[in-house]
């Protein structure tokens, strides 16, 4: 199970090792396949970087440091580890009140979000009926109704 994945885009995730052993294969619409292999027991949590377990643990604590340091060899604006009240998890991905799109965002830029949290939408919604469904589904205080 994906507990959290990386706000911008690399395939770094923590996982709680809910299945050992099991083999996890997605298909995207584009094509793209993923494959990942749990690894076998004894550990509760493990951390994948480009499909690949690289980490093992029983404590969250030091696993989500771990997953914290792994996105910051790849990117400086990591959210660094979660903060019940300041993050809200969409999608698997932590996610800031500033960081949610507003009325100075493209339409483009605001399907981008949706695309990164795997939220779902229609190619016909404007741009007016993204950013209420922001506001309805995620408390979003910033954007005008």
């Amino acid at each position: 199970m994906i507990i959290r994945k990386c706000s911008q885009g690399h395939r770094i995730r923590l996982h709680r090792n809910t299945t050992p052993n099991a083999v996890r294969t997605k298909t995207y619409a584009d094509g793209t396949v993923e494959t990942l292999t749990y690894p076998s027991g004894g550990y509760d949590y493990f951390v994948e970087v480009d499909g690949e377990v690289v980490k093992r643990s029983d404590s969250f604590k030091n696993i989500e440091e771990y997953y914290v340091d792994e996105c910051e060899k790849v990117h400086s604006d990591s959210h660094g580890r979660l903060i019940v009240g300041k993050h809200q998890v969409i999608g698997g991905i932590a996610t800031l009140q500033s960081e949610y799109p507003d009325e100075s965002n493209t339409k483009a830029e605001i399907k981008a979000w949706y695309d990164m949290r795997s939220i779902t939408y229609s190619d016909s919604e404007t741009k007016a009926e993204l950013l209420s469904r922001i506001v309805d589904n995620f408390g979003a205080k910033h954007i005008k109704k």
